[in-house]
């Protein structure tokens, strides 16, 4: 069992740590954006439905940006050690 220093403000102090965080925050906004998206097209408003639609795409294409580059960095880390 690896020794993992906990930060006392909830900050990741590793980052497979922060991996983890940002793919749950991903899954989590994913999840409302789909929510929201069904209540909008209940709601029958085009632009809503647009706006919901490139919101989620957005939201996705940067969590999958930070999650690569925070992978990138870590990999990184671990050649110059």
């Amino acid at each position: 069992m690896a020794y993992n220093q906990q930060s006392a403000f909830g900050v990741p102090s590793t980052w497979e740590e922060l991996n983890a965080d940002v793919i749950a925050c991903l899954f989590t906004v994913t999840l409302l954006i789909g929510a929201v998206s069904l209540a909008s097209m209940a709601g029958g408003d085009p632009e809503t439905m647009v706006a919901v639609a490139v919101t989620g795409i957005a939201v996705v294409l940067l969590g999958t940006a930070l999650i690569r580059l925070s992978e990138y960095l870590r990999t990184a880390e671990s050649l110059t050690h």
